[in-house]
């Protein structure tokens, strides 16, 4: 993506027919930007507003070339950044969402704030590493410190403490040697009591610690269990075994910080700061955190890991599963025997966890959540849901 896209026909620092235009300051060098861009753009683009995006993994930390269009911009979203530090983008007084903006001082100048709680990604991660039965659980930082960082390993210690499970802690010894560093997390994997459980800062760090356990001759996911956070598909699924990963919803809250932006059309900067919070989906559960042979073909057990990872996109078929297992779709079809369920009545119980999911979490419409998940309407997520369940969408909302 270039770090300055136009979209939806600005010319000259001029919108046709009264659009707003929003600036969205997102890098899209992590999946994590990439998604959170994806949910302001959709989320725009149904509003019918102008969307410029300012992509800072390009461009860094200087705005002064931008500030033209910034000072145009009705809005600005940024994703969390030390532009917003000293001040600039907030004086030009448009109002201003922060997503991820947990150090105090970026806050300070947000209008309203979209923060993930880091704390339940830590605790989700060690509840999630102890009921596979290990008694050693270990958390692994990113190399540089960051708060977030800090505070899922915190959490994550407290809580596999209260669960029975000796805690441990690794000390980074470099800031971005990561051949270096890899050598000195093999040597301290190897010395941990075995089986044990890694939870890694982010999922980049979970596949460094892969590599690490590979060096010290430790088995994955026998001797050690890893998991990562982010649920970023082009790591995990690309990490041989496949990575385990607490899922982030990330796209959903670029689309929450839409809706808070058009909250604030039209009104003065609030004295205090509206901080809205959200929380971790779940974990993607991949070959890295499985405690013993399940007796699934291995190939299926791909093809199960791509509907996971797939299965809100509303054009995944049968004939994408196939590739994803090497084979052809007769052949993939008859591996699937053996579980008992087709590949497409896979797609559909994977599409019907995650819309159990939102249910729970999140307070998104049914079409919403059918959009999300990759059904055709609503209307047909509720007959799907109803016929699952025997009661409707409303009732088992209000029953949670």
């Amino acid at each position: 993506m270039a770090a300055y896209d136009r979209m939806n026909g600005m010319e000259n620092g001029k919108i046709g027919n009264g659009r707003r235009l929003v600036v969205a300051v997102i890098p899209t060098d992590t999946a994590a930007g990439r998604a959170e861009l994806r949910g302001v753009s959709n989320a725009a683009a149904r509003l019918g507003w102008t969307l410029e995006v300012i992509d800072r993994a390009l461009v860094g930390e200087d705005l002064r070339p931008f500030v033209p269009v910034l000072s145009k911009a009705d809005g600005v979203i940024v994703r969390m950044s030390g532009v917003l530090r000293d001040g600039k983008i907030a004086r030009l007084g448009k109002p201003l969402v922060g997503i991820d903006t947990t150090p105090p001082e970026s806050q300070m100048f947000c209008w309203a704030s979209l923060n993930l709680v880091e704390r339940k990604v830590g605790e989700l991660a060690a509840n999630e590493l102890a009921a596979t039965g290990r008694r050693c659980l270990a958390f692994v930082p990113m190399l540089r410190r960051y708060r977030w960082t800090d505070v899922r390993g915190k959490a994550f210690a407290a809580c596999a403490r209260a669960a029975g499970c000796d805690a441990r802690l690794y000390c980074p010894q470099t800031e971005w040697n990561w051949a270096k560093e890899r050598e000195s997390l093999a040597r301290w994997l190897s010395e941990l009591p075995r089986p044990f459980g890694v939870f890694a800062g982010n999922d980049l760090l979970a596949r460094l610690v892969l590599g690490a356990c590979l060096d010290a001759g430790l088995a994955v996911p026998g001797d050690a269990a890893i998991l990562g956070a982010d649920d970023d598909e082009t790591i995990c699924l690309a990490s041989s075994p496949a990575i385990s990963s607490v899922r982030i919803d990330f796209e959903g809250a670029g689309r929450r910080a839409v809706e808070i932006m058009a909250s604030l059309f039209g009104r003065q900067r609030p004295a205090k700061m509206r901080i809205v919070r959200f929380e971790p989906l779940g974990v993607s559960r991949r070959a890295s955190t499985r405690t013993e042979d399940d007796g699934v073909d291995p190939r299926v057990r791909a093809g199960l890991d791509f509907i996971a990872m797939n299965a809100s996109n509303p054009t995944l078929c049968v004939g994408d599963v196939a590739k994803a297992m090497f084979v052809c779709r007769r052949r993939a079809d008859m591996l699937f025997r053996a579980t008992g369920r087709s590949i497409r009545e896979h797609i559909e119980d994977a599409r019907f966890e995650r819309v159990k999911s939102l249910l729970r979490s999140s307070g998104k419409t049914a079409a919403e959540i059918a959009a999300e998940c990759g059904f055709a309407s609503d209307t047909y997520l509720s007959r799907v849901f109803r016929r699952k369940t025997g009661i409707t969408i409303r009732d088992w909302r209000q029953g949670e």
